[in-house]
C-alpha cells in the first residue's frame, strides 16, 4: 500500500494538492456556488497518493468506491503536474457520460475553484471534423460521385458547415451516413497541410493546435489505445505527456486488445468499394475520373468479397447455431480478395501519378492507403502471422447479423508494458472495481502494470443502512435449463412487484433474457410497470432514458448493463442478478485465456475465470446505489453463491450490508 503524502524525491505536487483539499480551496468552491461540501477522506487520501505518484514518477492503481469523488481526486494533482512539468496531462476514459461530466461539469468547476489559469479539451479522431477542401471537392463532383440520398445528405453538410463552430460530426443534428461522411471528413493521409487553400479555416487544425497548446487532454479509451497502437509504428496523434490517467481502468485489457489486434468486416470492405465505385448508380471517385478499367476491377472484386464473406459464413456453420468460431488454421479462401486488391491499388497509384492536380491524387492515395491497410489485415488474418493471437469468426448484431474476421493478442500484457508503461513515467489506473479477494495484483497482472504502487479506499456511504442483499434458496442449477428458467421467471415476477418496478435484470445469456421475457411481459405490464428488453429496438442510450422518465420501470440488459450505466435516485430501487456472470467458456479470447494459463501449469477457473466473474459481479452490483440517499435491493438467483466453494468469494467481494437467504416466501 501507498503512504500519502509521501514523494521523498520532489513533493511539490504533494504540497500543492494538499494545500487544495486541507486547505479548504474545495469546500470553500462548493459554498461559493451555492452548494454544500461533505469532507471526503477517501478523495483527500486518494488525492494525495495520486499526487505522490506524480512526484516519484511512479504508476499508481486505485480502486475508490462509488462516492469517492475520484474525478476530483486526480484531476486536482494532474492539473498541477502539468502546470509545474510544462507537458500536458492525458485523462483517459470508457464511456462517454464520464467524458462529458469531466469536460461540462468537473473541470470548468475546478478552473473556478482552483484560480489558476489551465487549458482543458477534448481530443477526438481526425476522423470526426469535416475537411472544408473535401466538401468542396465533393460538392463539384456530386453527381458521379453521389446518389440522390447521398446528394441530400451532402447538401444537408454543405448547410450546416456555414455556421459549424467546432466542425464535428457530433455538432451536427442528423449524422450523415457513413459513404458520405467518408468522403468529406478529415481523413487520415487525406491532408495537404499549409499548401491547402482551407488551412486557416480547417476544424482539424484547429482542434489539433488546441490539443497541442492544452494543460489537460480528454481522450476516451478507444482513441487512447488506438493512438498507442499507432505509436509503436511511430505515428501519434497526441502531444508528448508524462503522466495519463486512465478512469474505468476495469476496461483497459479488452480495449487494448482490440486496438492491438484485427477487426475486418464485410461493411468495411464495401465502404471502401462504394468509394471507388458503385456498378448499381455508377457512382464513385472512379466514375468522376472515367478510369473505366479500373472501375471494372472494383466490380468484380465485389463479387469476390460477397463469395469470400459467403463462403467463410457457410464454413463457421451459423446457420446451425452459434455466433463465434475459432479459426485454427489457413481459410481456403481469399485469394481473389487479394489479388483484386492487389491491382486495384496498383492501378490507384498509376492513377495518383498522373493526375496534376494534387487534390485528387490526394484523395487517390488515401484511398490507395486504406485499401493496402486492409489488403495487409486480411493477409495477416488468413495467414495468422501475428504471433500469439487468436483468431476467430462471429456474427454480429441482432439485425443484420454481420460477419466480421478477428484476432486479438492472447495477452496485452506484455505490448503494455513496452508500449505505456516503459514510456510514460506516470500511469494512474482507478476504477471502482479492480481488486479480487482484497487484491489488485490480477488487475495488474492482466494488464502488465506489475510493480506500481497500489491504494484502495472505501466508498462514504452506508450500504449497511442502503442495500441488502437477498438470496432465494433453493435455486435449481443454472446449467438446468428446464427447471432453472421456470424458477428465474417466477422469482423475477416476485421481485419485481415487491420493488414496484424499478428493476435492473441483469443476465449473462441473450437466450434466456429472451425467453424469461416471453414469460413474464404479459404480468410485469399488466401490473403497470413498462418492460424494457435489450435488442428490441431501442439502443442502450434510450432504453436507461425511458427508464429514467417511467419511474417504476424494468429493464432486461445483458453485459453492457453490467457496467458504466448509472441511475440515480428512486427510479431504481432494485438489480436482480440472474446468474453469476462466468464468460462462456468457448469464447475464443477467453478460451485462448485459459488455454494459455493450462500450458504454463496454472489453473484456468482459479486464475481467470473466477477473478473476471468476481470483478463483473461486484460491477452489476454497483449498479444500485449510486448516491448517499439510494437505497435498494440486490437479489441473486444463482443458488451457486451458496452451495459452491467459489461462492464464499463473491459473497466476501459485496460491500458491507445485510445479506438474507430466504426460504420459500418468493415462490407463488
Amino acid at each position: 500500500m501507498i503512504a500519502p503524502g509521501g514523494g521523498e524525491s520532489g513533493d511539490g505536487i504533494c504540497r500543492l494538492t494538499r494545500g487544495f483539499f486541507e486547505g479548504g480551496g474545495l469546500e470553500q468552491a462548493f459554498l461559493s456556488e451555492g452548494g454544500g461540501y461533505e469532507i471526503r477522506p477517501e478523495q483527500r487520501e486518494m488525492a494525495a497518493a495520486v499526487a505522490s505518484a506524480l512526484d516519484a514518477k511512479e504508476h499508481l492503481a486505485v480502486e475508490a468506491g462509488t462516492g469517492v469523488g475520484k474525478s476530483f481526486a486526480y484531476l486536482v494533482p494532474m492539473i498541477f503536474a502539468a502546470r509545474e512539468g510544462g507537458l500536458p496531462a492525458v485523462v483517459s476514459t470508457y464511456t462517454i457520460s464520464l467524458q462529458e461530466q469531466l469536460i461540462r461539469k468537473d473541470i470548468p468547476f475546478l478552473k473556478r475553484a482552483l484560480g489558476i489559469d489551465f487549458r482543458a479539451v477534448l481530443a477526438k479522431g481526425r476522423g470526426n471534423y469535416l475537411c472544408r477542401r473535401r466538401l468542396a471537392r465533393a460538392l463539384r463532383a456530386s453527381r458521379d460521385m453521389f446518389n440522390a440520398d447521398e446528394e441530400r445528405d451532402l447538401a444537408g453538410i454543405a448547410r450546416w458547415a456555414s455556421e459549424a463552430q467546432e466542425g464535428s460530426m457530433q455538432e451536427m443534428g442528423k449524422v450523415p451516413s457513413p459513404s458520405v461522411w467518408s468522403t468529406v471528413c478529415a481523413e487520415e493521409g487525406n491532408c495537404l497541410g499549409q499548401k491547402c487553400p482551407e488551412f486557416r479555416d480547417c476544424f482539424f487544425m484547429r482542434a489539433r493546435r488546441r490539443i497541442f497548446e492544452a494543460d489537460l487532454v480528454v481522450v476516451n479509451h478507444h482513441l487512447f489505445f488506438a493512438e498507442l497502437a499507432l505509436r509503436a509504428q511511430g505515428v501519434s496523434f497526441l502531444p508528448r505527456y508524462e503522466a495519463v490517467v486512465l478512469d474505468e481502468a476495469h476496461q483497459i485489457e479488452n480495449v487494448a486488445s482490440e486496438h492491438f489486434g484485427i477487426r475486418l468486416s464485410r461493411f468495411a470492405f464495401e465502404h471502401w468499394l462504394r468509394r471507388l465505385y458503385v456498378p448499381e448508380s455508377r457512382k464513385g471517385i472512379l466514375a468522376l475520373l472515367r478510369a473505366g478499367e479500373l472501375a471494372k476491377e472494383v466490380t468484380d472484386l465485389w463479387d469476390e468479397v460477397a463469395a469470400m464473406f459467403q463462403w467463410i459464413d457457410t464454413w463457421a456453420g451459423f446457420e446451425q447455431g452459434g455466433t463465434q468460431r475459432v479459426v485454427g488454421e489457413r481459410l481456403a479462401t481469399g485469394e481473389g480478395v487479394l489479388g483484386g486488391m492487389a491491382r486495384i491499388c496498383n492501378g490507384l497509384k498509376l492513377l495518383g501519378e498522373g493526375r496534376v492536380d494534387e487534390d485528387i491524387a490526394v484523395e487517390i492515395e488515401a484511398v490507395r492507403r486504406r485499401g493496402l491497410e486492409m489488403s495487409t489485415a486480411l493477409d495477416a488474418f488468413l495467414g495468422q502471422t501475428l504471433g500469439d493471437h487468436v483468431y476467430w469468426v462471429e456474427r454480429e448484431g441482432a439485425t443484420w447479423k454481420r460477419l466480421v474476421l478477428y484476432a486479438a493478442p492472447v495477452e496485452v500484457a506484455p505490448l503494455l508494458r513496452e508500449t505505456l508503461f516503459a514510456q510514460v513515467p506516470t500511469v494512474v489506473m482507478t476504477s471502482a472495481t479492480l481488486a479480487v479477494s482484497g487484491s489488485m495484483e490480477y488487475f495488474l497482472q492482466r494488464t502488465g502494470a506489475e510493480g506500481s504502487r497500489t491504494l484502495m479506499v472505501g466508498s462514504p456511504f452506508d450500504y449497511a443502512r442502503q442495500m441488502r442483499i437477498l438470496i432465494p434458496k433453493g435455486m435449481p442449477d443454472p446449467n438446468d435449463d428446464e427447471r432453472f428458467e421456470p424458477a428465474v421467471a417466477e422469482a423475477v415476477l416476485h421481485f419485481v412487484r415487491r420493488s414496484r418496478g424499478r428493476a435492473f435484470v441483469l443476465f449473462t445469456s441473450a437466450r434466456l433474457m429472451r425467453r424469461i421475457a416471453e414469460r413474464v411481459r404479459g404480468e410485469v405490464e399488466a401490473a403497470g410497470f413498462p418492460l424494457y428488453v435489450q435488442g428490441e429496438g431501442l439502443s442502450r442510450g434510450a432504453m436507461v432514458e425511458r427508464f429514467r422518465e417511467d419511474g417504476n420501470a424494468v429493464l432486461f440488459g445483458l453485459d453492457s448493463f453490467w457496467m458504466g450505466v448509472d441511475v440515480r435516485g428512486e427510479a431504481l430501487a432494485n438489480v436482480i442478478i440472474t446468474r453469476l456472470p462466468f464468460a462462456v467458456p468457448d469464447q475464443p479470447l477467453a478460451k485462448a485465456r485459459m488455454e494459455r494459463i493450462r500450458e504454463r501449469g496454472g489453473d484456468p477457473f482459479r486464475e481467470y475465470s473466477l477473478p473476471e466473474a468476481v470483478l463483473k459481479f461486484r460491477q452489476g452490483v454497483g449498479r444500485l446505489i449510486r448516491t448517499g440517499a439510494d437505497e435498494g435491493i440486490v437479489v441473486v438467483l444463482d443458488g451457486r453463491i451458496l452451495r459452491k466453494w467459489y461462492g464464499r468469494i463473491f459473497l466476501a467481494s459485496l460491500p458491507e450490508c445485510p445479506v438474507e437467504t430466504l426460504e420459500g416466501e418468493w415462490r407463488r
